[in-house]
């Protein structure tokens, strides 16, 4: 048994912080910012303003997308690696906002920025083993809550925000989640990691080379596994976390930029929520259509990596 995309949804808050208002807060420039990242602004959401507010909204545009109601789902899994409460689960507590009236499980996973791959990971198992029908997986961080704004080297790196994606089952193997690979190292774990005061510690240069290594391993594993090479894939939408990487990656993979979908300009490093935001501003910008087929790798703490193909 195989799956298809029913439906997709996402939330960017209202508030954006460019470069310029970096500048004025401490020692940048949107110079530096763009030549290191390639970002130029953010989305930050309200004081007031949670990760499960932001998973509703954006689980609710993937419902009316679908065309579906909340209880026409039978499982959701929520990526996050930024929940205000450390119980119960973001995903649970989605259900409830959406007034589902099923007992249907819910659950997070925390896979850092490689988060939504692993919540795919999941479901595809769960379509392979004929146990549920639609899944609804989310993908939503609230990252402005680990900003250390001491520290330039890392608080312009993130934003905020909120996606999600509807599959259900179907007997097609090549369509929806087609494959999955996911890993980690827990032995590099002091390359990136939250401190004890919710701060993000990064050794840049180190980061950078392992994602420049492990996120192009892990797409080329998923195309030697499904016997496929970049010329039969229509996009590539790597986990945005900088231009660099994903620049970097492009040419050790040999993908033309003209099929690598950048958002990290415009909305930075989301984390989890990363790659299926980019996949519905694709979509919401014509430049994604369904039927094509998408190579989705990404790179996060853990260390954690991974890559998903998707028929969309």
């Amino acid at each position: 048994m195989g799956s298809r995309l029913v439906g997709y949804g996402s939330y960017l808050p209202e508030r954006v912080m460019t470069n310029q208002d970096f500048e004025k807060i401490m020692d940048t420039s949107d110079e530096w910012i763009v030549q290191r990242t390639g970002m130029r602004e953010r989305h930050f959401a309200r004081d007031d303003e949670t990760v499960v507010d932001m998973a509703t909204i954006a689980a609710k545009r993937a419902l009316e997308n679908a065309k579906l109601k909340i209880d026409d789902i039978d499982l959701v899994i929520c990526a996050s690696t930024s929940p205000e409460l450390d119980f119960p689960s973001v995903a649970v507590q989605v259900l409830g906002k959406l007034g589902a009236t099923k007992n249907i499980p819910a659950y997070d996973v925390r896979g850092a920025c490689t988060g939504f791959i692993y919540a795919l990971h999941c479901a595809r198992a769960f379509f392979t083993a004929g146990m549920h029908e639609r899944i609804l997986i989310i993908g939503a961080e609230k990252m402005s809550r680990f900003i250390d704004w001491s520290d330039r080297s890392t608080a312009v790196l993130f934003g905020d925000g909120a996606g999600a994606m509807i599959f259900e089952r179907s007997t097609s193997s090549y369509s929806g989640i087609i494959d999955t690979v996911v890993m980690s190292d827990g032995r590099e774990f002091d390359m990136l990691h939250g401190s004890p005061d919710h701060h993000i510690i990064m050794n840049g240069p180190e980061t950078y080379k392992k994602a420049v290594e492990l996120m192009p391993n892990a797409a080329q594993y998923i195309m030697d596994h499904a016997g496929i090479t970049a010329d039969n894939v229509d996009w590539i939408i790597p986990h945005q976390a900088n231009l660099r990487i994903i620049t970097s990656g492009a040419a050790r993979l040999g993908f033309p930029l003209e099929k690598i979908l950048v958002t990290v300009d415009k909305h930075a490093n989301t984390s989890a929520a990363s790659g299926v935001l980019a996949i519905a501003y694709a979509f919401d910008n014509g430049i994604l259509k369904h039927g094509q087929l998408v190579l989705y790798p990404a790179f996060g703490s853990g260390l954690t990596w991974g890559a998903a193909l998707i028929r969309v």
